[in-house]
């Protein structure tokens, strides 16, 4: 049960912060605090859809399985695995994140383009590895639906919110 918790934590921070990144440059304000936080906090809601869809396939899958007992062992061991890929990817970007609440404009300005840069850049491969990797340990077509759509929630997500504007 504490890998399910910990990659709903993680989806829901990664939402969070896919909410901040679309509304990044979209308002005239100075004073953006506010605007980023609601921002935040919408993002981290709408990301709620996408772990409920994942969360109502799993629980349709496990009410039709003949094995549910070793069904929720394979989902928890596929999330296990994904969580070697995302957690030191998502401990790399909290310790950027501390780095900035310094009061150095020029710490934050790097973090901005030593680590947020290219760490938005690369999350789409970060997400196809943990999959792939939580996958390695024993897929089956169950499984495999499960990553699929995982995928395509993950990446889709953020294309989502940009294209439609969600957040303006």
């Amino acid at each position: 049960m504490t890998t399910f918790f910990l990659l709903w934590i993680l989806a829901t921070v990664d939402a969070a912060f896919i909410g901040y990144r679309e509304a990044a440059g979209r308002n005239a304000l100075i004073d953006k605090g506010r605007y980023y936080r609601w921002a935040m906090v919408r993002g981290a809601l709408l990301g709620q859809i996408a772990v409920g869809v994942v969360g109502a396939f799993a629980i349709v899958i496990l009410a039709f399985s003949a094995d549910r007992s070793s069904l929720i062992g394979q989902f928890e061991d596929m999330g296990t695995r994904m969580l070697t890929v995302f957690v030191p990817y998502a401990l790399i970007l909290f310790l950027a994140f501390l780095v900035r609440l310094m009061p150095s404009v020029d710490l934050r300005s790097i973090t901005s383009v030593i680590i947020f840069g290219p760490f938005t850049l690369i999350r789409p491969v970060v997400v196809i590895a943990g999959i792939i990797w939580g996958l390695l340990y024993g897929p089956n077509w169950i499984t495999i639906l499960l990553a699929a759509l995982i995928l395509f929630l993950m990446l889709g997500f953020e294309w989502a919110i940009g294209k439609r504007r969600l957040l303006d």
